[in-house]
């Protein structure tokens, strides 16, 4: 039995299958379906792997995610603040600084104000890090206390060492007179790229995918750990063997790589210099129903405090919560460059200590459920070398058919719309080349 197999039953995986007519076997390592668009329910507590929303703006997702929950979701405004030093402002920080204090909006203004002097919109292109690219657009008070800050708790390393081909649309730079008026005035306009996200009403994030996963072959419980490609076959860890024609993976890059027989050397070692973060997820169910307020999702920047962001479960769905009880999930990212040096008891302690410390929780509160998921693979690190190291891979698997997908498969920022999307190609192309 040959045909078209595929690594991977998340969102790009099952995507490719439903744009395949489902004419492919998925093996899957975990024993559910949806990869990182996994939801998680535990004691009447539902997570998803990190926050989950869809704010996608392309109408054919819009509507596979639609039909998948029979229209039943929540469209919602994005409230989303900012924790700093016992100070709560809204997202985003430039754009909204009233309500820090003086010296530190002065020193934000006038840092922003070089910076426009010196035409920040055009500097720190061509090939600048990110963190020149940030003091270009941002000045250096702003980029110390806040974008600094959190890309060292968010991307593990300091700014210098990234690139700045990952930004896309998601920094958006406000104007001065955006900048004043947020500093002078309570006026807020949402300038961030989130307008409006939608949820399902039950069932978590996992929900928009079910459309893709139904009628999808999906094999659970199947590690690979070979690929022959001179064979075209694959060999799994519970010693299922399976040839293909053609192979599709959306597993991670490195791990693909790491399991090629025969692997040529300069691959491999490219493989090897792919880097990555880590997180764990702190998930809370706290016996108190008040806790989110007006925000769905906040982020801390107070380096001292071990969550980078915090989002509110039972704010997106009230089902994913018992009635008079709120669901909180805490990130705690990590890396080769920043190791947790933690057990999970300890971050579970620390997040708690954190969280109370926001004045999210009281000392007193109720916890009924509060369990950690160590993910290995979080967030792709755009490093100096990555387009290189990634490039040269991605060539060498396209040389033997095998097509890469979704954001570990491509290994790139990618959004679970654009991964769906990214699925959808592989198949047209495959659907294509059959023709």
């Amino acid at each position: 039995m040959r045909g078209v197999v595929t690594l991977g039953a998340g969102i790009a995986g099952l995507s490719f299958s439903y744009h395949f007519n489902h004419a492919t076997d998925i093996y899957e390592k975990k024993e559910t379906w949806g990869g990182r668009c996994r939801s998680h329910t535990v004691e009447g507590f539902t997570f998803d792997e990190g926050i989950h929303i869809s704010f996608t703006r392309d109408d054919y997702v819009r509507r596979l995610f639609a039909e998948s929950v029979a229209g039943r979701y929540g469209e919602f405004a994005p409230l989303v603040l900012n924790y700093f030093q016992s100070h709560w402002v809204r997202h985003p920080v430039e754009s909204n600084l009233k309500g820090l204090p003086a010296e530190l909006v002065v020193q934000c203004l006038l840092d922003f104000i070089r910076a426009e002097q010196a035409d920040g919109q055009q500097a720190g292109e061509g090939g600048q890090n990110y963190h020149d690219w940030l003091v270009a657009r941002f000045g250096r008070a702003l980029t110390r206390h806040f974008y600094g800050a959190y890309t060292r708790k968010y991307w593990t390393v300091e700014p210098e060492l990234l690139t700045t081909g990952w930004i896309e649309q998601r920094i958006y730079r406000p104007g001065l007179d955006e900048v004043l008026q947020g500093a002078l005035s309570d006026r807020f306009r949402n300038v961030y790229y989130i307008k409006s996200f939608r949820y399902p009403d039950r069932g978590g994030y996992q929900s928009f995918l079910r459309s893709l996963a139904s009628g999808a072959e999906v094999y659970h419980g199947f590690e690979v750990v070979e690929v022959d490609m001179s064979h075209k076959r694959l060999v799994f860890k519970n010693g299922f063997e399976r040839y293909y024609d053609r192979l599709v993976s959306s597993i991670p890059l490195p791990e693909l790589a790491r399991c090629i027989k025969d692997c040529p050397r300069e691959v491999r070692e490219a493989a090897a210099r792919l880097a990555h973060t880590s997180v764990v997820l702190v998930n809370l169910g706290v016996g108190r129903g008040d806790l989110a307020g007006d925000c769905h999702w906040f982020y801390i920047y107070d380096e001292r405090l071990l969550p980078a962001r915090v989002h509110f479960a039972s704010g997106l769905s009230a089902a994913n919560a018992p009635p008079g009880c709120t669901g909180i999930q805490a990130e705690i990212y990590h890396s080769s460059y920043k190791p947790l040096n933690l057990s999970m008891s300890g971050v579970l302690e620390k997040t708690i200590e954190s969280l109370v410390e926001t004045g999210i929780l009281e000392q007193h509160d109720r916890i009924i459920l509060a369990d950690c998921m160590n993910i290995k693979y979080a967030n792709v690190l755009f490093n100096r070398d990555y387009q290189k190291n990634r490039g040269l891979i991605l060539e060498y698997l396209r040389e033997k058919d095998v097509h890469c997908i979704g954001r570990y498969g491509e290994w790139a920022y990618l959004w679970s719309d654009q991964s769906l999307l990214s699925g959808k190609r592989a198949a047209e192309t495959l659907a294509g080349v059959a023709g």
